[in-house]
């Protein structure tokens, strides 16, 4: 940006049309040993990232409403295996996100953040789980398993976008079931190392592999209008070798 050339973006009108928490993520999000650019184009994507962050946490919130954890939670080796492998894919996103910061680091704060809740939680944890949370009894263990993963992840991702998104994260601390501190700034950030499992890491990894490969089948079929959406699709699977161990 130049005064000279009339083209600099102040920091006010970015702040009056997107919020300065916008600011604060275009500003973590920035690989400070090169040039740093800023366009509407780029705020415009950083809206739709923050957006997604803060759907995706309001998500995990929401079914925390009857939840308490000092009663109701389940130990993390009793979970079901899908919040066992949404965990497995936190604990590995946390461990990154906090030697990003201890190295200044913060393009790579932002970039895994968005990464884990617009690839893990929102595309794939959320969507095969909502129905469990909407439909399950409201203390059967499954719901309960579910609730555990949900808590344990939006406690996390509340710590860890704390420095670089304050409001939003002091906002999401004060909706969080269970007897906290007053500020979410007060707090350390997640010990998620006992989340992780390899075994479950490997195999949900090869079964999202069939995942793709189904949704990649069922495609010509939705736009051809044979079936609206894959809930109206029946598939048949072969396989052998490691895939059949799954």
């Amino acid at each position: 940006m130049s005064k000279s050339a009339g083209n600099v973006v102040a920091p006010q009108d970015v702040i009056k049309q997107s919020g300065e928490e916008i600011l604060r993520l275009w500003v973590s999000a920035q690989d400070y040993r090169d040039d740093l650019r800023i366009s509407p184009e780029i705020l415009t994507h950083l809206v739709e990232a923050y957006r997604k962050i803060r759907n995706t946490c309001r998500f995990l919130l929401s079914n925390l409403y009857d939840f308490d954890p000092a009663t109701d939670m389940v130990p993390v080796a009793s979970l079901e295996e899908v919040d066992r492998f949404a965990l497995t894919r936190y604990a590995d996103a946390a461990a990154r996100v906090q030697r990003a910061y201890a190295e200044y680091d913060f393009s790579t704060v932002a970039q895994t953040l968005s990464t884990l809740v617009t690839v893990d939680l929102s595309a794939f944890y959320v969507d095969v789980t909502k129905d469990r949370m909407y439909t399950y009894g409201a203390t059967s263990r499954a719901r309960r398993s579910g609730q555990t993963a949900m808590y344990l992840l939006v406690d996390g991702l509340t710590r860890l976008m704390a420095p670089v998104l304050p409001f939003t994260a002091d906002e999401m601390w004060r909706y969080l079931p269970g007897t906290r501190s007053e500020s979410v700034h007060l707090e350390l950030f997640p010990d998620a190392d006992g989340y992780a499992s390899k075994d479950i890491l490997d195999r949900w990894t090869r079964l999202l592999g069939v995942r793709d490969t189904v949704n990649a089948a069922l495609e010509p079929q939705r736009q051809a209008k044979v079936i609206g959406n894959s809930l109206g699709a029946k598939v048949t699977l072969a396989a052998g070798g490691p895939i059949a161990a799954v």
